[in-house]
């Protein structure tokens, strides 16, 4: 029995690994070294049914091998498993040794009965992540001196990712994964993430792309766009390992809408058109996106229209009578009834402090909305302190801003 056990366990185990696109990355070992054992030239039909022992309550599944010797040395066997949302089948031609060759020619899951037990692969820092759609491969391989070699193709569609304690859900997501050698855990470049929509903290994420390739522990993503608050991420290259998360990029934006932005300030304006263009240091770590140091700004020959918040403050208040009269539109802009027309608007993010101490500042000029009225206006204010304290990221954020703390 000890035999019809490692004999079941090389011949369908690498198949079933490498058709939930895990290859090389679960550790999957031999039963035991090739010398201790031979397989015997069995033929027949055996079925049975078993438990994966991670997580517990994982779902069960029932397996069929078929075993055929057609000729002296050769071991064929054909498997399939089949389980709540699971359907695989393959084939193996083996030596006594229990080496050679495999193939998954089709496998099927459904990722939310077994996503537990996925995400029981990852680690701790995978703790209450969530997943959802179809998950479909194949794959083709060696079986030898207790190494799993090969290709696969694995794809999923209409997946879901919820992982509260990393404040990120994506929905609508496919994955197109073609790996081209898992001993080496290779998939070279051209693989495609994709999702519809989602969210990362208070953050809406639209519809995004990401072009990346694998070898080893090593993500290197190419090319990505991501659409956030109305306009467009992108992100040219960067590196970061299955083992350490960590990576700092400069993201260029495009297109950002000012009305979709709102939230992130104080409450200064009531109301905003216009689209800001500009680049951001972004950091990820243990904690979350840290926004480092950037600029946003209008377009050169574009024009924003910002309604401010009615306020105790007034700037035309304390100015004298024979002021007022020439700039009859500024009451009424201060007080939020009269939109400003700002042809300049720039934000500049400094967060650990530029050389006088200022972690923002904001640089805007325009004037009154209705042309008869005369009340132009220059300001630059100069933001000096946490810019956490202005922001409305909240208490448990997974945003914050610096890029060395």
């Amino acid at each position: 029995m000890a035999s019809l056990k490692n004999f079941f366990q090389r011949a369908w185990a690498p198949c079933l690994a490498a058709g939930l696109g895990l290859g090389g990355w679960g550790g999957l070992r031999a039963a035991a070294p090739a010398s201790e054992w031979k397989l015997p030239p069995l033929v027949g039909d055996f079925s049975g049914d078993f438990s994966l022992e991670m997580p517990p309550g994982s779902p069960g599944l029932h397996w069929r091998v078929v075993l055929e010797t057609p000729r002296p040395r050769v071991r064929r066997v054909e498997f399939t498993l089949e389980g709540p949302g699971l359907h695989a089948r393959g084939e193996a031609v083996l030596d006594p040794l229990g080496e050679g060759e495999w193939w998954l020619r089709e496998s099927r899951l459904d990722l939310a009965p077994w996503g537990a037990w996925l995400v029981s692969w990852l680690g701790p820092t995978a703790a209450g992540l969530t997943l959802a759609g179809e998950l479909t491969a194949s794959a083709a391989g060696t079986w030898r001196q207790g190494g799993l070699g090969g290709q696969a193709v694995v794809r999923v569609r209409d997946g879901r990712i919820d992982h509260p304690a990393q404040k990120l859900w994506l929905e609508g997501l496919t994955l197109d994964l073609a790996i081209d050698d898992l001993a080496k855990r290779r998939a070279g470049p051209g693989q495609i993430l994709a999702w519809r929509s989602g969210r990362y903290d208070v953050i809406a994420l639209g519809k995004s792309r990401l072009e990346f390739s694998l070898e080893n522990e090593e993500v290197r993503v190419h090319a990505s766009a991501i659409d956030v608050l109305g306009g467009e991420l992108t992100i040219n290259s960067f590196v970061m390992s299955t083992q350490r998360r960590e990576f700092s990029v400069i993201a260029q934006l495009r297109g950002l809408a000012l009305a979709q932005m709102l939230f992130l300030v104080p409450a200064v304006l009531a109301e905003a058109k216009g689209r800001l263009d500009g680049e951001l240091t972004l950091r990820r770590d243990a904690h979350g996106i840290q926004i480092g140091a950037g600029r946003l700004a209008l377009r050169a020959g574009e024009a924003a229209e910002l309604r401010l918040a009615p306020s105790t403050t007034s700037l035309s208040a304390n100015l004298p009578a024979s002021v007022q009269k020439f700039y009859p539109g500024l009451a009424r802009m201060e007080t939020g009834g009269l939109p400003l027309r700002a042809h300049l608007l720039e934000v500049v993010l400094t967060p650990d402090g530029d050389g006088d101490g200022r972690t923002a500042t904001v640089h805007l000029a325009g004037g009154p909305t209705d042309p008869t009225l005369s009340a132009p206006i220059d300001l630059r204010i100069n933001v000096r302190g946490p810019l956490e304290s202005l922001m409305k990221f909240g208490s448990d954020s997974r945003l914050r801003f610096g890029e060395g703390r």
